[in-house]
């Protein structure tokens, strides 16, 4: 299937979009997602609009900036199990073109990787929208030895490394 010539993808930083994934997840986000909510928990505000568009992209916030059903499931679900099987569906239906040129990312060369993604504007971010494809493929456990892949570092204050404590212990209790 070829790509739209205005095709887009999110191309904003992996361990920002992660950190809101999982403090989401972790019921540990304010209720809204202004620029300044995502600043108070950590993304810098140089990054804030970036992040705010690829939420959108990845159909987690609706056009209001308020969480969609789908980020309420992720949110929701019990196991880890299910927070992968949410994850890959979600990245399944939003990154379908890249999937019809790489059905398995795992074992994807980065030329491989960079021709999914030639069709993608503006080109100066293909690299970053490739890292985040990575990036929340191994969050949805799509490729192998994901945690060694993404520091699963939230921010420097306190509080976030608070979260992150929990967030590995969450992991390792379900392991």
């Amino acid at each position: 299937m070829a790509h739209p010539t205005d095709a887009t993808a999110p191309a904003a930083g992996m361990v920002n979009i992660l950190s809101v994934i999982r403090r989401y997840r972790l019921r540990d986000f304010p209720r809204r997602f202004s620029p300044d909510d995502l600043h108070h928990v950590g993304i810098p505000f140089i990054d804030v609009d970036r992040t705010m568009h690829a939420l959108r992209l990845l159909d987690l916030l609706d056009p209001a900036d308020g969480p969609t059903e789908r980020f309420h499931k992720i949110q929701n679900v019990e196991s880890e199990e299910e927070y992968h099987e949410a994850l890959e569906e979600l990245l399944r239906e939003v990154y379908e073109p890249i999937f019809e040129l790489v059905p398995d990312p795992a074992n994807a060369s980065d030329m491989k990787m960079r021709s999914a993604f030639r069709e993608y504007e503006p080109p100066e971010e293909r690299e970053r929208m490739i890292a985040l494809f990575r990036a929340l493929c191994a969050e949805a456990g799509l490729i192998e030895e994901g945690s060694k892949l993404i520091s699963p570092i939230l921010g420097t204050s306190s509080r976030n490394r608070q979260v992150m404590r929990e967030y590995q212990r969450d992991l390792e209790s379900k392991s």
